[in-house]
């Protein structure tokens, strides 16, 4: 009699067994569309109440999930930059929030998450759709700080003006050039406070061979209504390439063309050795005055950069079929001020927004938290994960590197969950299920015919 109760006790241990399977499978089958979700699957271990060579005494089946926190999912296109896939291994830092009473947002808690779908928020975090907040390192003036993170807000929506520092001049002066005056080649430059002042810069032959004289006016260069204006000789040997500069003069004129204010030689670079730039320092003179004093934004100085000494760069003197001056190129490296363009984040994690004066600026560094044993993680709701003590701690590490995986944006990760598969393993869970069901009936048959045989 003993051993039909145990064996009844037996198949209702079947019977939950197989339903734990099935809620997993249910879990898996709701979440077929989960970004980052990993697919839970069950595993069964036999109990044994007494063994021995002459009898079994049924023990039973027990169930446990079997998380497979580690699958890579597929990865698949998105639209929104601001969307993450992490291709390899590890997961994503994010932390919780809550408002307080003065209506502000306060962070609580580390997570870890494989769900990427992140968009700014109305004051520029970038969270998911459970309401994690990304975090990342901090990056000012190109250092990364790894010391700590913190949530990654898109605040800086302005980019300050840069004031020019080098203006970079390349062309061929035609050799054998007699009386010869080029006309003016121009480029815009900044001040401190983002305006822009046309410069130009025009080439005359002189008495002396393989000697050019060349002027720069920078327009609003001596404050007011003044030019800037800076005269400088270029020397070239026998090789066409750029022997010596001598300064000349400099100073600031008026509007007609007079000379307001005389400042001294501008200050150059030389005579230089092969290989040495080769340029003017525009706004100062060897007795360290005459900077370029543009109206309202103060004091400045820029290098007009002219190649390299003794070496074919730059500026150079050849023979040609023009009998002009040739400029292959004139630029300058600085910036008016920009507004917020658009926002990057690259394989590395950088993110950097790009502003519509043409800069970018580098503002977080996302990391990848590995674990040891990440299918040891505890699971939450939202789809993230917390560190336990199997798990071990989270190692931070810059994406790509110490085997973390690597981070695509405009990406997400797809739900490891495959519905053939668990399709399959539902069939199979239901045959068990009605097995060990029928175990049931048949003790309870049994149950009932012995019960009538005593009566």
């Amino acid at each position: 009699m003993s051993s039909l109760f145990s064996s009844l006790n037996v198949a209702v241990s079947g019977l939950n067994a197989q339903a734990s399977a099935i809620g997993n499978i249910s879990d898996n089958l709701a979440n077929t569309e989960t970004t980052g979700y990993k697919n839970i699957s069950t595993s069964f271990s036999s109990l044994v109440t007494s063994s021995s060579s002459a009898a079994n005494n049924p023990g039973g089946v027990s169930a446990a999930p079997r998380y497979e926190n580690a699958d890579q999912g597929n990865i698949s296109s998105s639209s929104s930059e601001t969307n993450l896939a992490i291709s390899g291994d590890g997961f994503f830092v994010v932390t919780g929030s809550t408002t307080n009473t003065e209506g502000e947002t306060e962070f609580f808690g580390t997570y870890y998450t494989r769900s990427g779908d992140f968009s700014e928020d109305a004051e520029g975090y970038l969270v998911n759709s459970s309401g994690y907040f990304l975090q990342g390192y901090t990056i000012t003036d190109g250092i990364v700080d790894t010391s700590s993170i913190s949530p990654i807000q898109i605040s800086s929506l302005l980019d300050a003006p840069k004031a020019t520092d080098t203006i970079t001049y390349e062309a061929n002066l035609p050799a054998g050039a007699v009386d010869y005056t080029s006309s003016s080649s121009t480029v815009d430059i900044y001040d401190s406070l983002g305006s822009t002042h046309g410069t130009e810069i025009v080439w005359e032959t002189t008495a002396t061979t393989n000697v050019w004289r060349a002027t720069i006016t920078v327009e609003n260069g001596g404050g007011a209504s003044n030019d800037y204006q800076a005269v400088f000789d270029v020397t070239f040997d026998t090789n066409g390439t750029i022997s010596d500069i001598t300064g000349v003069s400099s100073g600031y004129y008026d509007s007609t063309g007079t000379l307001v204010t005389s400042l001294g030689a501008v200050l150059t670079s030389g005579t230089g050795i092969s290989g040495a730039n080769a340029n003017i320092s525009l706004g100062a003179t060897a007795s360290d005055t005459g900077l370029l004093i543009f109206p309202g934004a103060g004091a400045q100085t820029m290098s007009f950069d002219l190649g390299s000494y003794l070496i074919s760069a730059g500026v150079t003197q050849y023979s040609s079929s023009s009998s002009t001056v040739s400029v292959s190129s004139i630029s300058q490296d600085g910036l008016g001020e920009g507004s917020y363009s658009s926002l990057n984040i690259n394989s590395d994690g950088v993110v950097s927004i790009n502003y519509t004066n043409g800069s970018t600026r580098k503002i977080y560094q996302v990391p990848i938290a590995t674990f040891n044993a990440s299918n040891n993680l505890q699971r939450e709701s939202g789809g993230v994960y917390t560190a336990t003590l199997a798990s071990g701690t989270g190692n931070l590490r810059l994406a790509g590197n110490n085997g973390a995986g690597k981070i695509s944006s405009s990406s997400l990760e797809d739900s490891t969950v495959d519905i053939a598969t668990e399709f399959t393993t539902l069939i199979e869970s239901q045959q068990v299920y009605s097995a060990n069901a029928k175990i049931v009936t048949t003790v309870n048959s049994i149950l009932t015919t012995i019960m009538q045989a005593v009566q």
